[in-house]
This record gives C-alpha cells, sequence and structure tokens, in this order.
C-alpha cells in the first residue's frame, strides 16, 4: 500500500511540474531601459547582484547599446504555458564579449555568467542589465539566453558601444 501511495504522490509531482513548464516563451520589447526603485534581491554564480525593480519603461527601442555608467538595457517577454500565473524556475546564461567583466570585489574577469530565476506564466517579465561600475563597459556583442531545464528558449543579442570621445 505504502508503495502505491509513493508511486501516485510521483505521478502527482510530475504532472504539476509538466503543467508548470513553459510552452512558448515572446520577446516582445526590447532596448535601453529606467526602473524604480530596484531592490536586491539575489546573487548569480559569478557574484553579480540580481536586482527586483517595481516599475520599469522602455526608453529607446535599439539592439546597439551606448555603454554608460547608469544605464541598462534587456528585454520583455511572455511565457505562455499553463497553469496561468504559476512561477516557472529559468536559468539565465549571460555572455560577455572579451576580455569580460568583473564581479563585484572581483579581480579576473569572465565571460559567462549563470542566474535562476523565476518567471510568471501568462504575465509580463523583463530582463535588463544595468552598467554599475567602469568594468561593466565592455563593448561587443553581450547575448543573453533563456533556459528552461535543457531547452534553450531565447538568444537575445546587444551590440554594446562605448560613447563618443567628444
Amino acid at each position: 500500500m505504502r508503495t502505491v501511495v509513493v508511486a501516485l504522490g510521483l505521478v502527482l509531482i510530475a504532472a504539476v511540474a509538466r503543467a508548470q513548464t513553459a510552452e512558448k516563451l515572446d520577446v516582445y520589447e526590447y532596448g535601453v531601459y529606467a526602473s524604480s526603485p530596484r531592490v536586491a534581491v539575489g546573487r548569480s554564480q559569478q557574484g553579480i547582484v540580481r536586482y527586483q525593480a517595481s516599475r520599469i519603461e522602455l526608453v529607446e527601442a535599439t539592439r546597439t547599446v551606448v555603454a554608460q555608467i547608469g544605464g541598462q538595457f534587456g528585454f520583455r517577454y511572455r511565457l505562455t504555458g499553463r497553469p496561468i500565473g504559476a512561477g516557472v524556475p529559468l536559468t539565465i546564461v549571460t555572455r560577455f564579449p572579451a576580455p569580460g567583466i568583473f564581479a563585484p570585489n572581483g579581480s579576473v574577469p569572465f565571460v559567462r555568467d549563470v542566474d535562476t530565476v523565476t518567471a510568471t506564466l501568462g504575465g509580463s517579465n523583463f530582463l535588463t542589465w544595468p552598467f554599475e561600475r567602469r568594468s561593466d563597459l565592455v563593448p561587443g556583442i553581450w547575448t543573453i539566453e533563456i533556459w528552461q531545464g535543457t531547452k534553450k528558449l531565447t538568444e537575445q543579442k546587444f551590440n554594446v558601444i562605448l560613447p563618443p570621445v567628444a
């Protein structure tokens, strides 16, 4: 009897996990953003602080981003799947151009970072990268990937350029 209960429990857990799977990810906005207020909510594998913002606003729709302290870029996306409103764990992989960026208090640059976030099925989700330190101002192609398990849901590329010299 105990084996049947455990087996039934595993079937229910598998059904719930399958029910909270994103069927599709649609990127519907991208570019340069402004947000406020921001609250630190965690750190990535490399120690980059992850923020949550209560308000975010598109400043310019572009894939070419001028690297400047205080600026941020990224995209908004919507996940389709069931049940609407459920949280889905996603893995964010960010690839930086060489020579890479530094973590706060880091002494060695890196070109890849990984983080885990929870996105909402059916809701508006966003992912932005803030330029906070001088070491973040690395020109080249920045790539942001979103994965669910072993399935890549999207890959977004941005061309980060340095501001013109005055």
